[in-house]
């Protein structure tokens, strides 16, 4: 595997977009149990040897993609700092409803293959972030260590359910509005914890 140092360079930055890449490509027209390592990396041109320098294997790949997009998607819309629950809960929300979007479409034929792998990045990366969150609220930074830890851990569950449950609804309705029904059951919580006060706040969207 490359190693943190490596992985400035210029020449590995793009290595790894070339496999990625040729990844996403694939995995758009066939199955991923069909993918094998040769066809990402002649697709990517590049040679297997190569490709074992960057991952260990497919499934790394895909988790390592998941993550990377996850991330991005989530930090896009926590970028913009928020004073209630609400607002906050409903921003992570609605990232986890476009992650979801995102990536059944892109990777319809092969989603049920790999959705555990999505689910527990996602769940991972909001935990992590609503527990961070949760540490910075005036009235829960009292609250022990390990309660807020039970409570990012449900709280991730709850959020990544609500945002499943929209989607097998069939997306017959915004996020949002799905949002406005299920969030405020989530945000009990959050009182629960710390006693944060549940105003509402605009997300902006």
């Amino acid at each position: 595997m490359a190693t943190i140092s490596d992985k400035v360079d210029p020449r590995v930055v793009r290595t790894r977009k070339l496999i990625i890449d040729a990844f996403l490509s694939l995995i758009g027209k066939t199955p991923f149990d069909d993918i094998t390592v040769q066809d990402i990396a002649a697709q990517a041109t590049v040679n297997r040897a190569t490709f074992y320098a960057h991952f260990e294997d497919k499934y790394a790949l895909l988790d390592a993609i998941i993550q990377t997009g996850f991330a991005q998607t989530l930090a896009r819309w926590v970028a913009t700092p928020t004073t209630t629950p609400d607002a906050y809960l409903e921003r992570v929300f609605l990232a986890i409803t476009e992650h979801l979007v995102s990536v059944t479409t892109q990777c319809r034929r092969s989603y049920q293959t790999f959705e555990t792998l999505v689910e527990a990045q996602v769940k991972g990366q909001v935990r992590d972030h609503v527990l961070a969150w949760l540490k910075a609220q005036p009235n829960t930074r009292a609250t022990a260590g390990p309660r807020l830890e039970v409570a990012a851990t449900l709280l991730s569950w709850a959020l990544y359910g609500a945002a499943l449950e929209w989607k097998k609804r069939g997306q017959g309705q915004p996020p949002e509005a799905f949002g406005r029904e299920a969030l405020p059951l989530i945000v009990a919580m959050i009182r629960a914890v710390g006693d944060v006060r549940p105003e509402r706040e605009s997300s902006g969207v």
